[in-house]
């Protein structure tokens, strides 16, 4: 081969080398901000769920039975705190297992990409 066609080919390695480490250093970029968000996120439900047991004066219970043995709140009242236990709980498991699906795929993440889920 001609000394300027390898010439032209490194460039051309050089050059596809040097997108990479771009889009290398996006992703990290967009990784660090997802991961400052979800850990607001988590700080908020976590100041959510101290909120709310010092509102209805509550320890946070492992189970909801717990709180049932206990006849301080009205029927009414316990209903609509197991069903916001209930609520924060289920959504509190969606987000570990978003951050667990995150961490899968994190070299799979295009910043600036959208598309359909």
């Amino acid at each position: 081969m001609a000394k300027e066609t390898m010439k032209e080919m490194l460039k051309m390695i050089d050059a596809k080398v040097s997108h990479l480490e771009d889009i290398c250093a996006d992703d990290r970029a967009f990784i660090i901000k997802l991961v400052t968000q979800t850990n607001q996120i988590v700080k908020f439900l976590q100041n959510l769920e101290l909120d709310i047991d010092e509102q209805y004066g509550i320890e946070a219970p492992s189970s909801f039975s717990d709180v049932v043995d206990r006849k301080e709140l009205s029927d009414r009242r316990m209903l609509e705190v197991k069903e916001l236990l209930e609520e924060f709980k289920s959504k509190r498991e969606d987000l570990k297992e978003f951050e667990e699906e995150l961490q899968k795929h994190k070299d799979q993440l295009t910043p600036g990409m959208v598309g359909e889920s």
